[in-house]
C-alpha cells in the first residue's frame, strides 16, 4: 500500500507540473477485426422484422489515437492503419466472435491427412472497388509478395513452399511441415488481407498504398493527414450490407478530447477514457460501455544490442527496480491489469498467475547487481569507465493506455537506484519508425491480435528474426522449441512446449512486463447490429442508428 501512495504521489507532481504550464500533447496513433458472415436467406425459424428509421444517421465517427501510416498489407505494421485496412480488405477466412475460423473470400477449405496441403475454394462472383476480379491468380501472385523480402510476413508464410491453382477458384498451398497455426496466419490482420492486383500493377506503388483498393464492405474516399480518414460504402459488396453510408476515423491522440467530443456528437464511438470518465459513462443510460479482456499484451522491449541491456545484470536490474504491478495499479487499472508474461492472459497458452519465474521489486537487488556489473556510484547515478549508466525510454504517447505516465513513473524509480533516464516521446509515425529499426535502448511496445494462438506473440517478438522482434532477441534453443509447439498438433501438448517456452523467454530477462490491456469502447445507447468481442471487433457491417 505504501509503494502505491508513493507512486500516486509521484504522479501527483507531474499532473501539478502539466497544469503550471507544460506544453500540450503533439497528436500522434487499435487492433484489427473481423467481417462478418452473410445473412443465412434459408434460415427456417422466423425473424423479427427489424424497422430502421429513414432519418437516422447513416456514418459512423469514430476517434483514433494515431493517424494512418500506409496501407500495403505485407508491410502494414500497426493496429490503427490494420483497423481501418480492415474496412476495405479482406481474407481468405476470418473468425466468428469465438475466435474459429470461417469462411470468408474462401468459401471452404480442405486439409490433407498429413496437415501438408490446404486447398481453398474461392468465392465467385467477388469484385475489388476497381472492378477487377477476385481470383486464384490474385490469392498466388498476394501470398507471393507475401513471402518475399519486402514483407514484414515473410517468417509466417515462408512455410508454404508451392502454390497450385488448380483453377480460377481453386488453389492449394502445400506446406514444409504440418504448422498448427497456419489458419492464424491465414486470418492474420495485415499479411492475410488480400488488396487488388490489377490496380498494383497499373499504379504507381505511392499512391497505391496510400489509396487501398479491396473486396471490403467500404471504400476509400479520403485522408487528411493527422485529422481524418473517410470511407465510403461499396454497393457492390458480395455480403450483407453494409447499412452504412460511411465510416470516418478521427484524428483524437488525448482521452479528455475524445471524451469532450463524444459527449458533444463529434464522435460516435471513443476507444480512451479516464477512470472516472468511465465511472460516469457508465451510469449515463444514454450511453454504452464495454470492456472486454483481449489478446493485447503491454511491455518494455529491452534491446540486448544496445548499452546496458547487452549485460544481463543490467537488464535484470532494471526489473528489480521498478514495482510495475503497484505501477499498473495506482496509474492504467482497470484497463490493463498487471500480467508476468509474454503470453495474454486470456490466451490458453498463459499457464496462470505465479507460474513462471519472474523478478519482483527490491531496490537494493537492482543496486547490487549494478555494482556487480562494474559500476560505481558517482553523485546520484552509477558510472563505470567515464560513462553513466543512463538509459533512454522510448514511449509512444496516447497510443496505448496511460503509456506516457507510466514511463514517467518508471523514469523517477529508475533515479531511486542510481540509473539515470529520459522519457522520449513521440509522433506515432516517428517512434515506429525508431523502434522498427531498432534504435532504441528500451522501448513501451504493444502487441495485438485477434486470436489466442501462443504462436502469434512468441514467433513475432522473441524467435530469431521475427517480424516484431525490434529488441533483437534471440535464443536457438527457444526457436527450436517454439517449431516443435507448431509442428505439433495436440493442444494439450503444445500447451506444455509453450509453458517451457515462457519460461525460457522470462529467465532471459528481456522484458519488464507491463500487462494486458483491455478493449474499451463507448458509444450511444442507440447504436444497434454491432456486438464486438477480443477475435471480431471492427465488423460494422451490420451497424445502424435506431
Amino acid at each position: 500500500m505504501k509503494r502505491v501512495l508513493s507512486i500516486l504521489f509521484v504522479l501527483m507532481l507531474m499532473f501539478a507540473l502539466v497544469a503550471c504550464g507544460a506544453p500540450a500533447d503533439e497528436p500522434a496513433d487499435p487492433e484489427p477485426a473481423e467481417p462478418a458472415e452473410p445473412a443465412d436467406d434459408e434460415e427456417d425459424e422466423e425473424e423479427e422484422e427489424v424497422v430502421e428509421d429513414p432519418d437516422a444517421k447513416t456514418d459512423w465517427v469514430i476517434a483514433l489515437e494515431t493517424d494512418i501510416v500506409q496501407f500495403d498489407p505485407i508491410q502494414i505494421g500497426d493496429a490503427t492503419t490494420s483497423g481501418v485496412a480492415f474496412q476495405m480488405f479482406e481474407r481468405l477466412m476470418t473468425r466468428s466472435p469465438d475466435g474459429q475460423p470461417i469462411p470468408c473470400l474462401a468459401e471452404d477449405w480442405e486439409v490433407s491427412d498429413d496437415g501438408l496441403e490446404w486447398t481453398f475454394f474461392l468465392r465467385q462472383g467477388v469484385e475489388f472497388h476497381d472492378g477487377s476480379p477476385f481470383n486464384a491468380d490474385v490469392v498466388e501472385w498476394h501470398f507471393k509478395r507475401a513471402q518475399s523480402d519486402d514483407s514484414n510476413f515473410q517468417a509466417q508464410f515462408s512455410a508454404i513452399v508451392d502454390m497450385e491453382i488448380e483453377d480460377d477458384y481453386t488453389i492449394t498451398f502445400t506446406l514444409d511441415e504440418p504448422n498448427a497455426a497456419f489458419p492464424d496466419n491465414v486470418i492474420m490482420p495485415n499479411g492475410g488481407f488480400i488488396p487488388s492486383m490489377e490496380a498494383f500493377e497499373s499504379m504507381e506503388y505511392e499512391d497505391w498504398a496510400m489509396e487501398p483498393i479491396g473486396t471490403g464492405p467500404f471504400m476509400w474516399s479520403e485522408w487528411v493527414q493527422g485529422q481524418r480518414v473517410e470511407l465510403v460504402k461499396n454497393p457492390n459488396w458480395w455480403g450483407d450490407g453494409p447499412k452504412l453510408e460511411k465510416v470516418i476515423y478521427r484524428v483524437i491522440p488525448e482521452a479528455n478530447t475524445q471524451v469532450i467530443e463524444l459527449e458533444t456528437g463529434g464522435v460516435d464511438m471513443i476507444t480512451r477514457a479516464s477512470v472516472q470518465d468511465l465511472e460516469r459513462f457508465e451510469a449515463n443510460p444514454d450511453l454504452n460501455v464495454i470492456v472486454t479482456p483481449a489478446y493485447r499484451s503491454r511491455q518494455y522491449e529491452l534491446n540486448v544490442e544496445r548499452f546496458p541491456f547487452d549485460d544481463k545484470r543490467i537488464r535484470e536490474a532494471v526489473n528489480w527496480a521498478v514495482d510495475m504491478p503497484s505501477i499498473v495499479e495506482a496509474v492504467a487499472s482497470p484497463i490493463t491489469q498487471y500480467a508476468d508474461s509474454l503470453l495474454p492472459m486470456a490466451g490458453w497458452g498463459y499457464p496462470g498467475e505465479g507460474v513462471l519465474p519472474n523478478i519482483g521489486y527490491d531496490p537494493d537487488k537492482a543496486r547490487e547487481l549494478i555494482e556487480d556489473a562494474g559500476f560505481e556510484m558517482v553523485g546520484d547515478y552509477y558510472e563505470k569507465d567515464g560513462e553513466r549508466l543512463s538509459i533512454e525510454i522510448h514511449s509512444p504517447d496516447h497510443r496505448y493506455f496511460m503509456d506516457k505516465d507510466i514511463s514517467e513513473v518508471v523514469q523517477n524509480q529508475f533515479a531511486q537506484v542510481g540509473i539515470e533516464s529520459n522519457v522520449k516521446v513521440m509522433e506515432w509515425g516517428a517512434f515506429l519508425d525508431e523502434v522498427r529499426a531498432s534504435e532504441f535502448q528500451m522501448t513501451f511496445l504493444g502487441w495485438n491480435q485477434s486470436g489466442a494462438d501462443p504462436s502469434l506473440f512468441t514467433d513475432a517478438k522473441v524467435m530469431t528474426g521475427g517480424r516484431g522482434n525490434y529488441a533483437n532477441h534471440s535464443d536457438p534453443e527457444l526457436d527450436e522449441l517454439l517449431r516443435e509447439a507448431l509442428r505439433e498438433q495436440d493442444i494439450d501438448v503444445r500447451k506444455e512446449l509453450y509453458e517451457e517456452a515462457q519460461f525460457m523467454i522470462n529467465e532471459n530477462v528481456w522484458h519488464i512486463f507491463v500487462g494486458n490491456e483491455s478493449l474499451m469502447w463507448i458509444h450511444p445507447a442507440n447504436v444497434r447490429g454491432w456486438d464486438p468481442s477480443p477475435a471480431i471487433s471492427g465488423d460494422y457491417t451490420q451497424l445502424y442508428f435506431e
